[in-house]
C-alpha cells in the first residue's frame, strides 16, 4: 500500500493511495481532465511517495517518476 501526496493545478495538496498500479490509473485520469499542472510536473518535484512500512507511513526513496506520469517502485 503506498500513498502519493502532490499539488493539484491550483497548487492545493491531494493525494492518492493503494497500489502502484492503483495510484497509476487514477494519476492518468487525473492528468488527462486537467486536475495537475503538466508543466509543472516536469519542472518541480511537487510529490513525495510514501509507503507503509512497520505500520508507518515511510517516504519511498526508490522510485522512478515518468513523465507520462506513472511511478515504478525500484
Amino acid at each position: 500500500m503506498y500513498v502519493l501526496l502532490y499539488v493539484d493545478q491550483d497548487l492545493q495538496p491531494c493525494y492518492i493511495q493503494g497500489t502502484i498500479q492503483e495510484i497509476n490509473d487514477k494519476l492518468r485520469t487525473r492528468w488527462i481532465n486537467g486536475d495537475i499542472d503538466q508543466e509543472d510536473w516536469d519542472y518541480r518535484v511537487n510529490w513525495q511517495l510514501l509507503g507503509i512500512e512497520d505500520g508507518q507511513l515511510t517516504p519511498m526513496n526508490h522510485v522512478k517518476a515518468h513523465t507520462a506520469p506513472y511511478f515504478e517502485v525500484i
